[in-house]
């Protein structure tokens, strides 16, 4: 399977495989190819890769990614009550 390999070639077939599939086809593939142990390796892969490459080289881009990853997070718990507030302006509930 594609995704096992972990990597950025591997995770590029993975999503280009997907993408040949037919709807109907998704989940069986998605069963046989995400497996704990699937997600387990390439995680370990992934941070092991990321750790060379800018850890040990003393890289700012961790500190950009972790604020960036802040960042995302925040919008995306606080655009539901965001949105609830524009949508009641919309309608008149202003001051």
């Amino acid at each position: 399977m594609a995704f096992v390999g972990g990597g950025e070639r591997g995770i590029a077939s993975f999503f280009r495989q997907l993408g040949r599939l037919r709807v109907r086809e998704v989940p069986e593939f998605l069963r046989k190819t995400v497996t704990r142990e699937s997600i387990q390796s390439n995680g370990e892969k992934y941070l092991e890769e990321y750790r060379e490459k800018y850890i040990k080289t003393g890289s700012i881009l961790p500190v950009y990614h972790a604020m960036a990853g802040v960042f995302a997070t925040a919008y995306v718990v606080t655009w539901p009550t965001e949105y609830r507030h524009f949508k009641a302006a919309q309608e008149g509930g202003g001051h």
